[in-house]
């Protein structure tokens, strides 16, 4: 509750004090550009992963169009405004993209950049953690004290939410920083629990319609599967790249010049390896501002429950 009304106060001072203004005008002198990372735009809640409100987005898309020049990656080399530049980017392919957020960025006359995940647009399935996040929003406090995981040593505190929300991150935590050999040797020990469960899984992008959004949506890759490539080898990391190109000739028959890294999570030797293959954009996440100037860029993970928050966050306040 306190953190609650700080975040209030905090969000109400931000907006007297029209500090937007003057991070936008320092935008505009510098060579940074504003690259905001996305996820999810539904209405559906999971507070183990909340998605941006429609209207939110809605809200804040209205702002971004106004006080920038919304562009895609291809468009850097020949932008030239007098706003500073920001770019939309949308991780993993989920199908709200298609319902909620398409329709709000046709409305204000902007694209975006979208990085899917083939794995997922041919199983019709969420990454691990999602299926995860799903599974633990469905079931119950009894279901979820049967989740043994050697080597973690998380427990849950008590049957309240707060408990069940920490519980469920600290499991995410633990899976995701461990290479997707170890991973799939401990997921099991889940799957068998969801394979118990009704649970409704978070619904993906067809290949189909990954197709269709290309028409005006910029689509890059986030990897083969989704995995933490700082704790993969170099192998690994070309081999699931050659499955991605392969898969943009193959099924998607699209050019593959955008690559995000998944979990904010590389190796250098993983940059320069996607610069000699001919990778033009390499996203990474960082929490930064990007240089406009340079092929490896730099993004701003969004969320926010009002459209001024997510302002404030998308300008680094």
């Amino acid at each position: 509750m306190v953190r609650s009304l700080a975040k209030k106060i905090y969000v109400s001072a931000f907006s007297l004090l029209r500090a937007d203004r003057f991070q936008i005008a320092r935008l505009r002198r510098g060579d940074r550009i504003v690259v905001l990372n996305f996820h999810r735009v539904s209405p559906e809640g999971n507070p183990f992963w909340p998605p941006m409100q429609p209207d939110v987005f809605d809200e804040f898309v209205g702002y971004l169009a106004k006080n920038f020049h919304v562009r895609l990656f291809r468009e850097l080399d020949r932008t030239k405004s007098d706003k500073p530049v920001a770019i939309i980017s949308f991780d993993d392919g989920y199908q709200d993209f298609l319902e909620f957020a398409a329709p709000v960025l046709k409305k204000h006359r902007v694209s975006a950049n979208l990085n899917i995940i083939p794995e997922c647009a041919e199983s019709g399935l969420p990454i691990w953690n999602v299926r995860l996040y799903d599974f633990l929003r469905s079931t119950d406090i009894g279901t979820i004290r049967k989740i043994e995981l050697p080597g973690f040593g998380g427990t849950l505190s008590d049957d309240s939410l707060r408990a069940k929300l920490l519980f469920g991150l600290s499991v995410s935590r633990f899976l995701k920083n461990r290479p997707k050999a170890e991973r799939e040797n401990l997921w099991p020990n889940i799957q068998r629990l969801i394979d118990g469960e009704s649970v409704r899984s978070t619904k993906m992008l067809t290949a189909e319609e990954i197709r269709q959004l290309s028409e005006w949506i910029e689509i890059g890759v986030h990897s083969f599967s989704h995995d933490s490539m700082g704790f993969e080898s170099d192998d690994f990391f070309e081999v699931d790249f050659a499955r991605c190109k392969s898969y943009f000739a193959d099924t998607l028959s699209l050019p593959l010049s955008i690559y995000a890294f998944p979990n904010g999570s590389y190796q250098r030797s993983q940059i320069n390896f996607l610069r000699s293959v001919g990778i033009d954009h390499i996203l990474l996440v960082d929490e930064k501002f990007a240089d406009s100037r340079s092929d490896v860029l730099t993004r701003r993970t969004m969320y926010g429950d009002s459209p001024l928050e997510v302002r404030l966050n998308a300008l680094g306040f």
